[in-house]
């Protein structure tokens, strides 16, 4: 049975069109296009066998990254506004101004993920 070409890509459209928008002017802004992004995504599961990373913006200066999803936990560096990160999957942590996502990038540390902006859909759960 040969499936169409539209079929086959409509879960990609769907995860395109979650991605939050790369320059927001606030981090709440930034945060409600996640959440908004998040509905979209849970609403109408794609399957697939392997997802690749999400590629995320730091959106303020000075932003920490640690050795666990807590600011307790040490902070290894940091990064400034701008700087493109690879985020492999997110996790619940410690609370930032109201949002406990953190976000665990290619090189095994956290990010809180309140001070970044997703480009390219929506980071797994780990």
């Amino acid at each position: 049975m040969k499936l169409s070409a539209a079929l086959l890509l409509a879960p990609l459209v769907l995860l395109a069109s979650a991605a939050p928008n790369a320059n927001p002017a606030t981090a709440e802004e930034a945060v409600k296009e996640k959440i908004a992004a998040i509905s979209v995504r849970e609403a109408a599961p794609v399957q697939l066998h392997a997802r690749a990373p999400v590629t995320g913006t730091v959106n303020a200066n000075n932003v920490r990254y640690r050795r666990c999803a807590r600011t307790s936990c040490e902070a290894i560096g940091q990064y400034h506004n701008g700087q493109r990160i690879t985020i492999t999957c997110r996790v619940r942590g410690e609370s930032i101004n109201g949002w406990d996502w953190w976000d665990k990038m290619s090189n095994g540390y956290y990010i809180s993920d309140y001070y970044v902006s997703w480009t390219g859909g929506v980071p797994d759960i780990c």
